[in-house]
């Protein structure tokens, strides 16, 4: 279902995003309190895809935090049709999940510890970059071990064909498909944000970090020339995400 949001900076780039192919229902998992949803990509999706992708849906790649979590998630993806045909070098590549390989160690998109892992032996090991990032990888298999990842196209191998969203709760019913929000530079300091002014029983939300969640934009907005319109300074925020939730 495609959405658009702005990201700063400088107030000028919009980022229109639409939903991949095949996604299944969030699932609930008690251990953690958290919905996790499993985007399947036939075609391939770059890790920057597909983070992008997560948090238009207002979510972000799952953060794992321990054995049960990671069984569970995997469990959602469990199936020879989650990872790529074999590679050059006879092994598979996964879905994405949420870690990064930072100047200073592993760590998770969302600022959580790197407190547990399920590295396939061998891994990580920073193959085509030292830049990386995390997926579920087991050899030729479909396992619930990790690899590393560049995170773009590499030679010899095909893109991952999917990732695991994590929501913080449950995820509501986003815009569909007949319906966009539109994001405008209106001076240097302020974007206009508009819709159809017949697409009512929307919220507008905003966030500066999609996994501590979204909150409904202060200002209510008024109608003109068939849309609604609510303008907003971001001269506070370094990056802030916009989306309609009904």
């Amino acid at each position: 279902m495609p959405t658009t949001f702005k990201i700063p900076p400088a107030l000028s780039s919009v980022a229109v995003l639409t939903a991949l192919p095949v996604s299944a229902e969030p699932v609930y998992f008690p251990g953690t309190g958290h919905y996790y949803e499993a985007v399947k990509a036939p075609a391939g999706v770059t890790r920057h895809q597909a983070g992008l992708a997560a948090a238009a849906k207002g979510g972000y790649l799952a953060s794992i935090s321990s054995e049960e979590e990671n069984t569970f998630v995997f469990s959602l993806v469990n199936d020879l049709s989650w990872f790529t045909n074999l590679s050059m070098f006879g092994d598979r590549l996964g879905p994405w999940l949420g870690g990064i390989s930072t100047a200073t160690g592993w760590q998770w998109s969302t600022g959580e510890p790197f407190t547990h892992t399920k590295w396939k032996p061998g891994q990580p090991d920073t193959y085509a970059g030292f830049y990386q990032y995390l997926l579920f990888y087991d050899g030729a298999n479909a396992g619930p071990t990790w690899g590393d990842h560049p995170g773009d196209a590499i030679s010899g191998f095909e893109l991952p064909r999917g990732y695991v969203i994590e929501y913080n709760q449950a995820p509501g019913t986003l815009v569909p498909s007949g319906v966009r929000l539109d994001i405008d530079r209106e001076g240097t300091d302020e974007v206009m944000l508009s819709w159809p002014a017949d697409a009512t029983g929307w919220t507008l939300e905003f966030t500066t970090n999609p996994a501590s969640g979204w909150a409904p934009f202060p200002a209510a907005p008024v109608i003109s020339n068939g849309k609604f319109r609510v303008p907003d300074s971001t001269t506070v925020d370094p990056v802030r995400l916009y989306r309609l939730r009904q």
